[in-house]
């Protein structure tokens, strides 16, 4: 299997699970918008969004380092070193959680907070226990893993939210119970932690190593959260929770094609560290990104049309005002996921400390704006934030990364400019379903031929060899 149709396929096997599990997902949103009050849900959104904060500092982002360090060893001392400090290291930030958590819950009284604790800890074991299994080359039990997590979800929802009316206490107890369970049915699968889990085991020089690779990725991290999060903290407190609810039922469905730029982001993950010694890389990486892009394109206009056709019965009344806002919010995930892209080099030359002068940078000023532009024009002055600090990271890694991780953008990038601007017209003021149809499928159809003549024949090659095996299987 060469490079370009492996890459494919890695898209094809995460997009099985992620776009399951995300699939789930969202048809929980308009459940919860019935059953939960905006003031709930914009409180359940704060939480959870400083939930994954946490996580990055209670895991140092081990997350990131296991699947980085397996991917590239093979032997099984490595694995037994990166799996036993990985799991000591979590299970000790972990009682350090619960034990200040307890002793926090004596001074102040906080809402929900035995829940959010058990929250935090569950993510982030769940999170690394998912990243080390993909390490080490179980994609098919990580996607197993997505897929079961999101069924269990939705499934304890129902039954808590809407059959129990447990309010947000329910989301809770549904995400925690539904990782408790995949971890353990996983664990069953992989047999990793009873295979490569040594208490006694201890390598300083490897110990070091993961560290020094993972430490620098939590700033990082923790830059990225403000940068994608902090915007929920400005809304409550210069809007309120209800704006901040309606706000996140915006943000629910724009996550859709942030699903896809992480299928794609896992895929490439893989394929970019391995192919990074490759002596023609700066012509596959640039053939990858600019097909990325007008990819990236044709999504943002199939699904904030397919969104505005059908809001009216996607979501209740009172978040009908979050239509307007769809457009910007997929415009800001479509920045996000080019600036992404270039995260890799980073990765691949393991310059991981290197990432962080542009992060911070871009954090600043993402808050300058948020704090300046809130006031002025409300949600649109967040979304444009966004927007525009997604705009700046991306042509700063350009220029940073060049000399290691060289990518040249194609003329035909001027192609999605224009489909997104032409689509922002039709959005706001074409009102008749047909048009904003057929300009949707004028584009598909342009995209399809602006991508190289390589690209075209891989994606056809492998859409002709699911359909066989679909049909195959169904005979």
């Amino acid at each position: 299997m060469n490079r370009a149709t492996k890459f494919i396929h890695d898209i094809f096997i995460y997009a099985i699970g992620n776009l399951g599990s995300k699939l789930i997902t969202f048809l929980l949103v308009p459940l919860y918008t019935y059953f939960i009050s905006p003031d709930d849900f914009g409180y359940y959104d704060i939480v959870l969004t400083l939930t994954f904060l946490a996580m990055g500092i209670i895991t140092f982002q081990l997350r990131d380092g296991t699947f980085r360090f397996l991917l590239d060893n093979e032997d099984e001392y490595t694995r037994r070193g990166v799996v036993s400090f990985s799991y000591k290291l979590l299970s000790q930030s972990s009682l350090a959680v619960l034990l200040v958590g307890i002793i926090f819950s004596f001074f102040y009284e906080i809402r929900d907070w035995g829940w959010i604790i058990a929250f935090v800890i569950t993510l982030s074991l769940y999170e690394v226990q998912i990243q080390i299994v993909r390490g080490l080359g179980r994609n098919k039990q990580f996607v197993f893993a997505g897929i079961l997590t999101a069924f269990q979800i939705g499934l304890y929802s129902l039954i808590f939210v809407a059959w129990l009316k447990m309010g947000i206490g329910g989301i809770f107890c549904s995400n925690i119970l539904a990782r408790l369970v995949s971890m353990v049915v996983i664990e069953f699968q992989t047999r990793v932690f009873k295979r490569y889990f040594v208490v006694s085991f201890k390598d300083k020089a490897l110990n070091r190593a993961l560290l020094k690779y993972s430490l620098p990725l939590l700033p990082n991290a923790i830059c990225w959260w403000l940068l994608g999060s902090s915007s929920r903290l400005f809304i409550e407190h210069y809007l309120g929770l209800e704006a901040n609810g309606i706000f996140a039922v915006g943000m629910k469905f724009s996550t859709i094609l942030e699903t896809f730029s992480v299928i794609v982001y896992q895929a490439w993950q893989e394929t970019a560290i391995k192919q990074y010694e490759a002596p023609d890389r700066e012509v596959f990486f640039s053939r990858i990104f600019n097909a990325y892009s007008v990819i990236l394109t044709v999504l943002v206009l199939i699904l904030v049309f397919v969104l505005k056709l059908n809001y009216s019965w996607l979501v209740d009344v009172r978040y009908q005002e979050s239509l307007q806002y769809l457009y910007p919010m997929f415009i800001s995930v479509f920045c996000f996921a080019l600036a992404a892209f270039y995260d890799l080099g980073y990765q691949c030359s393991k310059r991981t400390v290197r990432n962080l002068p542009g992060v911070v940078v871009t954090t600043v000023l993402n808050l300058i704006m948020n704090y300046l532009f809130i006031r002025i024009m409300s949600i649109w002055g967040i979304i444009l934030s966004s927007i525009l600090s997604y705009l700046f990271m991306l042509g700063f890694r350009m220029v940073d990364t060049w000399k290691f991780f060289p990518v040249r953008i194609s003329l035909e990038i001027i192609y999605p400019v224009l489909f997104l601007v032409g689509g922002a017209a039709f959005f706001y003021w074409v009102d008749s379903a047909v048009w904003q149809i057929f300009y949707v499928i004028t584009v598909i159809i342009l995209s399809y031929y602006i991508q190289p003549k390589s690209i075209r024949q891989e994606v056809n090659e492998k859409l002709k060899s699911v359909v066989k095996k679909k049909m195959g299987s169904s005979e």
